[in-house]
């Protein structure tokens, strides 16, 4: 099979929106530039949404198997374990910047609509009118429609809520008072109050801050355009990785319910979880991948790959496009601790590494737990076999990252790639066999 596109298209199919973006800003073309933000504002879309269903699915799985007791027990360690840099900051009294960086993880949630704040001398308030996380849930009517996965808790309260539930009893528990408390409304709207304790009677926010905060670099730009100003180019710099906050909260929270999986029933457990409750979010991506052609898939990964606050170069070989991540944006970043607010070491508490091989960690000692879903992931992929008919859109090597400082490596399979002919290596990875050339 001949190459299809030269490096330099390689490289043009890779480049971020803000790239285009700051280009049409430079021409003075504003008609481009809100083209541009219009697709930077849904960049992070698909996999906002992956993460929100994964988590919610986890916490319903808790709920199902260990009965409502034990699955709030198990979210209070996980909230515990989520909020502990946010104790450390409230414990110094630094309520500015622990109420600041909560509110950045809100306001990057998808159709998620955050008013400004409000504060007297007492609390600061958030109002997310709708918001974008259990909100959406709610909105969405997920737990009347799938009442063991979303919904079906005692006190009606949905299944990804009661995990940021958890979070809140977590930090308030170790401050030894109530900080932060939500209270839902109708339609999917939140509302959450930050009690002061240091700052009691004294104004955190400036009134243009309160106004601001809750906005998206993207908000920002827009509103700026609208009132005839174009100095935006510090605003699309970088705007890829904006939604950090909430991208980086939700892999490490994705990283504790495996750890407590592991606590519960080891890689076992692990393995059923992760084919419950993150499987299917692959399988519901099948139709759409596989209508792409080669370069739509290669511009689709490679959109997911910048919006995933990763690091990557792309080449094409013969059957196939390599992304070489360095690092990926989630696994590779928590395996070199590089994780936003310092969230996430391995070592630390809820944080393992898993030290005997299996099939969940593709077959490794010592392996990353977060980086089971990509196991997960692949399987999903491939256990259909050899000639199989499941697009082949996001395979990794599970063995490229062995250490920190590695990089990892993601396959996009092109469509006319002869399928019997794949690495037998990389099923075997998972546990799969039967593959030409990787024995029974």
């Amino acid at each position: 099979m001949s190459r299809l596109f030269s490096e330099s298209q390689l490289r043009e199919f890779s480049r971020p929106d803000e790239e285009r973006a700051l280009e049409a800003l430079r021409a003075d073309d504003l008609k481009a530039v809100r083209h541009w933000l219009d697709r930077m504002a849904s960049g992070s879309a698909g996999l906002d949404a992956l993460s929100l269903h994964a988590l919610a699915r986890k916490a319903g799985k808790l709920r199902q198997d260990l009965g409502e007791e034990r699955a709030r027990s198990a979210l209070q360690r996980i909230g515990e374990a989520q909020m502990r840099t946010w104790t450390a900051q409230f414990q110094a009294g630094d309520e500015h910047g622990a109420i600041a960086d909560l509110v950045a993880i809100f306001k990057h949630q998808g159709d998620v609509k955050p008013q400004p704040l409000e504060e007297n001398a007492d609390e600061v308030v958030f109002d997310l009118a709708p918001c974008g996380s259990g909100g959406r849930v709610d909105r969405q009517g997920l737990p009347e429609r799938h009442p063991t996965a979303y919904g079906d808790w005692s006190d009606g309260v949905n299944s990804l809520c009661q995990a940021c539930k958890a979070c809140q009893h977590a930090l308030n528990d170790a401050l030894g008072e109530t900080v932060w408390t939500s209270e839902k409304g109708e339609g999917g709207h939140c509302r959450l109050r930050f009690r002061k304790r240091a700052s009691q009677g004294r104004e955190l926010f400036q009134p243009d801050e309160r106004r601001t905060l809750v906005k998206t670099r993207v908000d920002q730009a827009r509103e700026r355009l609208d009132t005839g100003d174009t100095a935006i180019e510090p605003l699309l710099i970088g705007q890829r990785k904006d939604w950090m906050p909430w991208h980086d909260f939700a892999v490490v929270w994705l990283e504790h319910f495996y750890a407590v999986a592991l606590e519960l029933g080891g890689p076992d457990y692990l393995d059923e979880m992760l084919e419950q409750t993150y499987e299917p979010a692959f399988h519901a991506g099948f139709p759409y991948y596989a209508s792409l052609s080669d370069e739509e898939l290669v511009r689709e990964v490679a959109r997911t790959w910048n919006y995933h606050c990763a690091d990557f170069t792309v080449h094409e070989e013969e059957d196939r496009f390599v992304f070489r991540l360095d690092p990926c944006g989630s696994g590779g970043r928590l395996f070199r601790g590089t994780m936003w607010r310092d969230m996430f070491r391995y070592g630390n508490e809820l944080a393992p590494l898993i030290p005997e091989p299996h099939n969940i960690n593709f077959n490794r000692r010592n392996a990353p737990a977060y980086c089971t879903h990509c196991a997960a992931s692949n399987r999903a992929q491939l256990k259909d076999g050899p000639d199989g008919k499941n697009p082949r859109f996001f395979v990794i090597d599970g063995h490229a990252q062995l250490r920190p400082g590695q990089p990892c490596q993601q396959f996009s399979y092109k469509k006319a790639a002869v399928r019997g002919e794949m690495d037998p290596a990389i099923p075997a990875q998972i546990g799969l066999r039967g593959w030409p050339g990787g024995g029974s």
